[in-house]
């Protein structure tokens, strides 16, 4: 809606807050108030009586999706682990060095004082 200005009948805040409030003034007849509650009564009355699981149908649809893509994600997720340690399996077989590791005499942790008098006192 364009308004424009000069163009139709510029209305006064006074005109304005007379129009708007008897267009959106509440009903002064007894009548619409007692229906409005025997309506509202009545709609309250007929959801009372639904059981909690009565509102999940509506949303079997977008649960069952939910599920699905949960399943996907860990279902992808599980396969990525599986890769991993299949890879890390293959470099610990095949990537490791043939070598066997041997204790040199000069590697060996430095012997005490005793052991060094004893290998003397057997080697003379």
């Amino acid at each position: 809606m364009k308004i424009i200005p000069g163009n139709a009948h510029e209305w006064s805040d006074d005109e304005l807050q007379r129009a708007l409030q008897a267009h959106l003034a509440p009903p002064a007849d007894d009548a619409y108030w007692a229906s409005l509650e025997e309506r509202i009564m009545g709609r309250v009355r007929t959801e009372a009586t639904r059981e909690w699981y009565s509102w999940f149908p509506g949303w079997v649809r977008l649960g069952v999706a939910a599920a699905a893509v949960a399943i996907l994600f860990a279902g992808i997720a599980s396969w990525q682990t599986q890769a991993a340690q299949e890879r890390m399996a293959y470099r610990e077989l095949f990537d490791a060095s043939s070598e066997v590791p041997v204790l040199s005499e000069r590697d060996a942790p430095p012997h005490r004082e005793r052991d060094q008098t004893l290998r003397y006192l057997l080697t003379h």
